[in-house]
């Protein structure tokens, strides 16, 4: 399993090289299922993990011209104060088990269904999409209000948001390679804020949590799959882009979905 687990580690970072999303969203699953870490850890995880590669991946693109930085900061800005303010504040005051009605749920089955929702949402959105408007003419209060929704979501799964920010980045106006890099600039400085917020949660104990030999290991091999994704993008055209990205989070969702049901 740990073999498997490390070569599924540098898939992910080819992933996220590729399509600039889906990083943050496969590693939680990856580091829960393979490695034994709690759910909340593994959210944790996924933040460093994704905020080191997509880093490295703005660094490969910076002198490419596929990054937007005006979109890109006035997006981050709204969405890393949300993301920190839910992780430092509002995941600790979660309780690892509780009842909606008669349905008693844990924290973790939370965050599973909540994975499931949203990368069912984005895949179907994300292939269905069609219209694409300059991205000049977006109003920045459009813009902030996607940033603070994505912060949501991040601050909750621990995802840096690439899986709906490559789709909200589509419908923006821009076209699917600036569309990943942005991301990925969107992405590195988001999921460090988040993990920031982590130092807030009482719960989470980062120097005695954290299995760092493990934690340096999957980082390092995810950063070498950031590397091949970035160099295959250039054989794929951003119409077969949207559509591995559409299907592998579809497929992850499916395994998220089975993995739940045959625990119970």
């Amino acid at each position: 399993m740990y073999i498997i687990g490390l070569f599924l580690a540098l898939l992910i970072g080819t992933v996220l090289g590729l399509v600039g999303g889906g990083g943050s969203i496969l590693t939680v699953p990856l580091v829960h299922y393979f490695f034994g870490e709690s759910m909340l850890i593994a959210t944790s995880y996924s933040l460093f993990i994704v905020a080191v590669a997509s880093g490295v991946g703005v660094i490969q693109r910076f002198t490419s011209d596929v990054i937007d930085f005006r979109n890109g900061i006035i997006f981050v800005i709204p969405s890393m104060i949300t993301a920190f303010l839910i992780r430092g504040f509002v995941m600790p005051m979660f309780p690892l088990d509780f009842a909606i009605s008669d349905w008693q749920l844990s924290r973790d089955t939370l965050i599973s269904v909540l994975l499931i929702v949203v990368m069912v949402f984005t895949a179907v959105k994300t292939l269905l999409g069609r219209t694409r408007i300059a991205a000049e003419s977006i109003a920045a209060p459009t813009i902030v209000f996607f940033g603070i929704l994505t912060g949501l979501l991040s601050g909750f799964i621990g995802a840096g948001g690439g899986f709906i920010i490559v789709p909200i980045l589509l419908r923006l106006g821009l076209n699917m390679k600036k569309a990943v890099g942005t991301s990925m600039l969107i992405i590195c400085i988001q999921s460090f804020v988040a993990l920031g917020g982590d130092l807030l949660n009482a719960e989470i104990d980062i120097q005695h949590s954290f299995n760092w030999s493990l934690l340096t290991t999957l980082t390092m091999i995810t950063v070498s799959g950031v590397f091949i994704g970035g160099y295959l993008q250039q054989f794929f055209s951003g119409k077969i882009l949207r559509k591995v990205f559409s299907a592998l989070l579809i497929a992850v969702a499916i395994g998220i979905a089975l993995e739940f049901i045959f625990e119970k």
